[in-house]
């Protein structure tokens, strides 16, 4: 079998015209055979008579099993093969994080380099082609389901990443929709304003609030141009402590136990000197040393590195319990009790840890306490957030003009049961994580799971109820963790090919949107247009060309 496959201009020009068009005249031409003539097949389907013998004389060169060259040769192996190739490069190089080469050795490897052109320039044209199909889909379905979007106010994520160019990201954190990605010539905050401005344009949104580390290009854009709240990542205030506190209070650990290993050698040095003195038969003259004192004055040095120690490992601790325990105390309702937190009680909770860590972190150095010092300015934002968030939750009871009754059941159970059910959902504490799902179940169970009804609420008003009671939830944002993961992502991607191309980029940016799925089968467009989008890959299929016919190189040598 021929090892070295090419693409020629008869195949792209084939291949132009549809290679299922001539498989299936082929295929139709041998069913007949046996009553029609080349010619008379020729001039009823109006083929010239020379391309059918073409078509004929290829068949019969393809260095293949009989059985493989019929089925593939037929317009369902030309269908088939179609979407293999489609397949391939979809899930390997966009969906994947393999190569082209990968995809072209695949190809040969299953045998199927005597039917497509596997070599890597037809395998990279294919490639670039799907590139631009998939941008084709995601800017058509963008604009198409934009004009029938609801009206809605959203929280931005945002933060940027870098491979080595600059990247600005910004998603949807409810649904996980990518709106922004691309490469910038700077992270300046009017960059970012044009930026985001240009992506919300022709979106029936209102952006509400941005979520984002402290970088001074972020905060320029979101509260001087866009000028909404500014949620800070409770994830670098946890990241601040460790960087200022992790390192030092590890080296004191390690420090105190090697002095306790000292003393306890030490210790066993002179025991064992007195036990070998005491053994000596003769005894040798002179004075007996003095044992028993160096003994005492080894074992108080002893107690003295343990208390080291214990007082080493104990502030590591604290300072551990205590970066955990701001995660666990910023909310607006306690994950546990499900209880709502008012502002005061939140700045009190923070209060309390940044104490714990404050009193711990007492002999470290000037810079560690500068960490924690950084990480303390962020505080006024934290509670800032619980602030807006109660204000949000206020504002929309009061434009939909609930009765005090239905008020009470929204802040009482179904925002803080809706609550505690995404928080759980995020929670990695296994323990920690049943507690917030049991006290999420018995806040919810006012609504009734076989009908969906809720006691003294009238039907209609049941789902607008559910609805806004997940929208009001939503309205605390703390964390970008979805643009953080979005960036690794790309940063993976980034060292497998080592470069990221604008058109490669913004195909990916399609991929995450329409074709990704979570566990409940949506795709985060679904979930953020609120209505049904395309099937990508079918766009796929209905548009790329079919994969070209290879060519033996050493043939066309001969």
């Amino acid at each position: 079998m021929p090892t070295q496959y090419q693409i020629s201009p008869d195949n792209v020009r084939e291949n132009n015209e549809n290679r299922l068009h001539s498989s299936r005249k082929l295929y139709e031409f041998e069913e007949v055979r046996e009553r029609q003539s080349q010619r008379q097949f020729a001039q009823k389907e109006n083929i010239p008579r020379t391309t059918l013998q073409y078509w004929l004389k290829r068949k019969e060169k393809i260095d293949a099993s009989p059985a493989l060259i019929d089925f593939f040769e037929s317009p369902d192996g030309v269908a088939f093969l179609h979407r293999l190739v489609t397949a391939a490069h979809f899930e390997f190089t966009k969906v994947g994080v393999a190569s082209i080469h990968n995809v072209s050795n695949f190809l040969k490897i299953c045998g199927l380099a005597p039917f497509v052109g596997s070599s890597y320039g037809a395998q990279r044209r294919i490639s670039n082609k799907m590139d631009i199909e998939l941008i084709q889909f995601g800017k058509s379905e963008h604009e198409r389901l934009a004009t029938q979007m609801p009206t809605k106010a959203i929280t931005l994520a945002e933060d940027e990443t870098f491979h080595p160019e600059i990247c600005l990201v910004a998603m949807e954190p409810v649904s996980n929709y990518i709106l922004l990605e691309k490469y910038a010539q700077n992270r300046k905050g009017e960059t970012w304003d044009t930026s985001v401005k240009n992506a919300l344009t022709g979106l029936p949104v209102k952006v509400i609030q941005v979520t984002s580390d402290q970088g001074s290009g972020l905060l320029n854009h979101v509260k001087k141009r866009l000028g909404v709240h500014h949620s800070s990542d409770i994830f670098h205030v946890s990241h601040d402590i460790g960087k200022g506190t992790s390192g030092p209070l590890a080296s004191k650990v390690r420090r105190a136990e090697k002095a306790l290993g000292s003393t306890e050698r030490q210790l066993y040095k002179i025991k064992k000197e007195m036990h070998d003195f005491d053994s000596l038969k003769p005894r040798p003259r002179g004075r007996r040393p003095g044992f028993e004192k160096k003994i005492n004055l080894a074992e108080k040095g002893r107690e003295v590195a343990k208390i080291e120690l214990q007082k080493a490992c104990k502030n590591k601790e604290i300072i551990r319990s205590a970066r955990k325990r701001i995660g666990h105390v910023y909310h607006p309702y306690d994950p546990i009790t499900g209880e709502s937190q008012d502002v005061s009680t939140v700045e009190n909770l923070l209060e309390s840890c940044f104490s714990e860590i404050n009193e711990a972190a007492a002999g470290l150095s000037e810079r560690c306490h500068n960490h924690i010092e950084k990480a303390y300015k962020v505080v006024a934002n934290l509670v800032s957030t619980i602030a807006f968030f109660w204000t949000m939750v206020d504002q929309y009871i009061e434009s939909n003009n609930f009765s005090v009754k239905e008020e009470r059941l929204l802040k009482d159970r179904l925002i803080p049961g809706f609550y505690l059910s995404f928080v759980a959902e995020k929670e990695k504490d296994k323990a920690r994580r049943e507690q917030i799902k049991q006290q999420s179940v018995k806040l919810l169970s006012i609504i009734r799971q076989n009908d969906r009804s809720i006691p003294g609420i009238r039907p209609e008003k049941k789902e607008l109820l559910i609805q806004s009671a997940k929208e009001c939830s939503q309205f605390f944002q703390r964390s970008s963790s979805c643009v953080e993961g979005r960036n690794a992502q790309l940063s993976l991607r980034h060292h497998g090919i080592h470069r990221l191309s604008n058109t490669h980029l913004t195909a990916q940016t399609v991929i995450h949107n329409y074709h990704i799925k979570r566990e409940n089968n949506t795709t985060p467009a679904l979930r953020f247009f609120e209505a049904e989008h395309g099937n990508l890959f079918e766009h796929l299929l209905n548009n790329m060309d079919y994969p070209p016919r290879p060519r033996n190189r050493l043939a066309m040598a001969a």
